[in-house]
Parts: C-alpha cells; structure tokens; sequence
C-alpha cells in the first residue's frame, strides 16, 4: 500500500516540482561504531541519492547508521518524497535537534523514521504543496492529497493531517508538544 501511494504522489507533483541548482547538505559523523546521518538545507533533486551514498560510505567504513537529523525548510516535493520511502522501507530512525526545523515535505521524512524524537526548542511545520512560485494549480492541490494519503500510511494523527491540507502554502502550522507526543515522538526539553 505505502509502496503505491509514493508512486501515484511521484506521479502527481511531478507536475508542481522545480528544479534547484543548491541541495541539501548530506553528511554523517560517527563515533563508538555509530554514524549519523545529516540532512541540512533545502531538498533538492539528487539528494536522496546523497543520502544513499553516505550510508554507503558510512557502512563502507564499519559504522552502523543509527540515525538521521533533520534540518530542512522543505523543498523539492519529488525528492523528499523519495527520502520518505528510504527513510521508510530502511526502517531509520529521525531526529530533529536542537534550534532545527523541519518542515513541508522535510515533516514527511521525519514522520517515515522508525522511531521519532525531537529536542525543544525545535521547529516542525505543514502546510499545503503549492507550485515553484508558491501558487496553488490543480497540480498541487492532488500534490496535497497525495501527501495526506502518505502521512496516513506513516500513521501521522488525523488531527496534523488536518493542518496540512489547510494551512496555505504561504504559512506554516508549527506543531506543539501535544501534537509530537501524538505522534508517537520521544521529545527531549532542553529548555
């Protein structure tokens, strides 16, 4: 079901996507045998292929990836989704550390870890698929089902999904502790 679901959303905002010349920077730092695996910036194409490789490369030099943080404001619809699904289907783990934020299509890759946790003060947003220039088009309201047709499939609150597919594309609903906790999210207050 997951499986055909990131399909037809592959499908659907192919549409909306536009291309980026920056991405997102992929890394890993390691210590004890463990690596985990960063993803800061702006998503853009090639950087589920980026995050392959630094597990490859991690795993090459004898660490075991033991999860992924998150720092992104979103960005290319097409290639997160395609974080979700390996994010999903390898079964990893999502962090969002202290002072990041983690929103639009980044909300979706963190939602896919196996096991969520977030250190506040963190940030994490939804808001609706708009266009390259931030426009709603038919394209990307079916852009919208469609990642609320993923969000069910990670077992995202019906409540948070609400949010989604009604806050503007234009704003941003920032999830509150209640809303993490609902999630399943093991929340670490550093305040």
């Amino acid at each position: 079901m997951i499986k055909s679901v990131f399909g037809l959303f592959a499908a659907v905002v192919s549409l909306i996507a536009g291309s980026r010349v920056t991405a997102a920077e992929v890394s890993y730092v390691a210590a004890a045998g463990v690596a985990t695996i960063s993803i800061t910036g702006e998503i853009a194409a090639g950087d589920s292929d980026a995050l392959k490789s630094a597990i490859a490369t991690a795993t090459e030099d004898g660490y075991s990836v033991s999860e992924i943080r998150l720092n992104s404001i979103g960005g290319n619809v097409v290639e997160g989704v395609k974080i979700v699904r390996f994010v999903n289907s390898a079964n990893l783990n999502t962090h969002v550390a202290l002072g990041a934020t983690c929103a639009s299509v980044c909300f979706l890759a963190f939602a896919a870890g196996a096991e969520k946790s977030v250190d506040i003060p963190s940030r994490i947003g939804v808001h609706v698929a708009s266009g390259e220039l931030g426009e709603e088009s038919p394209a990307s309201i079916a852009a919208t089902r469609a990642m609320a047709r993923i969000a069910q499939t990670l077992l995202v609150p019906k409540e948070i999904i609400s949010k989604m597919v009604s806050t503007p594309a234009t704003g941003m609903f920032w999830l509150g502790q209640s809303d993490l906790t609902g999630m399943g999210v093991t929340i670490h207050d550093s305040r």
